[in-house]
């Protein structure tokens, strides 16, 4: 068996350190999708004036909270079960927000 040989401390430069917080910013974004979408959906639908803008104000709160969500659970130590746990917060939300379909008058 070969000699192992200690490296010491690994060092990032602050350009290393920046790409890998992108890099997990895009992949917590893209792992809140399910529950975020369906928040924009329903903020898409009880827009008024900006449907648009309204959804893209919902997509980002439910970003924050799912994102954040995740992070507090795997601190936790629950590992990838994180991930859908912090959809919960969300979802809920967006179960609570959805608009009622009323039916039209004839």
């Amino acid at each position: 068996m070969a000699p192992v040989i200690p490296l010491g401390a690994i060092e990032f430069s602050p350009a290393e350190v920046a790409m890998i917080l992108a890099i997990l910013t895009v992949g917590a974004i893209a792992l809140a999708l399910p529950a975020t979408l369906t928040l924009a959906w329903v903020g898409y639908r009880r827009g008024t004036q900006r449907p648009g803008w309204n959804a893209l104000w919902y997509w980002l709160a439910g970003t924050a909270l799912s994102v954040g969500t995740t992070a507090i659970v795997a601190g936790q130590g629950l590992g990838w079960w994180a991930v859908p746990i912090g959809w919960i917060p969300t979802g809920l939300l967006a179960a609570a927000l959805n608009p009622r379909w009323t039916p039209r008058a004839s």
